[in-house]
């Protein structure tokens, strides 16, 4: 299987081979994107073109022949809520409360999406059940897909880039020792964080940090104060005033940009429940990149990959 993960600016690849009984992780490289992959482009006409052209340099450095591609993008590409519904209801029913609560929020806009929902369980209140709702435009699919068609790629597997490193993070850390903690992607302007909560997803923030030190939240997944604090904590942290995050047990992170000065200012930091994760601690590419060093640090940048990869590997 080949896997790749699509940032703003870059897309990492890698791919898993499985002979006999065992798995290999064959290769795992990057390579920069000719454009800005944000939904503004999403009705460029040019953007498939640009995406087959990465497409087949990534295919030509894929050393095994296939054609599976599991996939995740960045999560502004996506609109991601909490929804609730009355206890009790017929899987059909649910389905319709949970459509016509996304359609009333998004408005028109929510013909032209793929809407999923994923249940959790987050209420005490045995009346109360919990939704994670995530959408996002077809047409991203519908471009992918045609993008990926020409290097004889077949998509199987789409998913958010954020959600892939939890998944990586559960399989590679000590996460059931801590009942709340969190992802927090750092980006030059935006921020991306998500929370867990006993094994659950919690919630999903973008966020800013402002040139008053101060910070500005655009969304959230649920108006749950929990997120704010975090926020609040690290904003502290930026501006030297704090040195430590209360309101979780632990916080990992991780950047697609590793020449960040603030990335790398983090690194030096000797804070006991926060820190990053090295993708290949477990797992050894045959072939890994390493223009970018080869820390942890630079090494976190394929945490998405590794969270495509343990979809498929023995017991992950």
């Amino acid at each position: 299987m080949i896997c790749a993960s699509i940032s703003e600016n870059f897309i990492c690849f890698g791919q898993i081979v499985k002979e006999e009984e065992s798995f290999s992780i064959e290769v795992v490289g990057k390579k920069s994107l000719p454009f800005l992959f944000e939904p503004s482009k999403i009705n460029n006409p040019q953007i498939h073109k640009k995406l087959e052209k990465v497409f087949l340099e990534v295919r030509a450095d894929i050393p095994v022949p296939d054609r599976d591609l599991a996939i995740s993008v960045p999560s502004i590409w996506a609109d991601i809520v909490l929804n609730k519904t009355d206890a009790g209801l017929s899987d059909s029913d649910i389905k319709e409360v949970l459509d016509w609560n996304t359609k009333k929020r998004l408005g028109n806009v929510a013909e032209n999406k793929f809407i999923q929902h994923y249940p959790l369980n987050l209420d005490s209140d045995s009346n109360i059940s919990t939704y994670l709702t995530v959408s996002y435009f077809k047409e991203l699919g519908k471009v992918l897909v045609k993008a990926a068609r020409p290097a004889g790629l077949s998509i199987n597997t789409l998913d958010i880039n954020i959600f892939s490193v939890a998944n990586a993070i559960e399989k590679l850390s000590s996460v059931g020792n801590y009942k709340k903690w969190g992802v927090w992607l750092i980006g030059e302007e935006k921020q991306t964080l998500l929370l867990v909560d006993s094994g659950e997803f919690f919630q999903y923030l973008e966020f800013e940090f402002t040139d008053d030190s101060k910070f500005s939240i655009i969304s959230s997944s649920s108006p749950d104060s929990l997120g704010e604090k975090v926020i609040s904590e690290l904003n502290a942290m930026k501006t030297l005033s704090n040195d430590q995050v209360d309101s979780l047990d632990h916080l990992f992170f991780y950047t697609h940009d590793v020449d960040s000065e603030f990335f790398n200012m983090l690194l030096t930091y000797e804070v006991k429940n926060m820190s990053t994760v090295d993708p290949f601690s477990v797992y050894k590419p045959l072939k890994l990149y390493k223009d970018d060093g080869e820390g942890v640090g630079a090494m976190c940048q394929f945490l998405e990959i590794m969270g495509l990869i343990l979809r498929v590997m023995p017991g992950s």
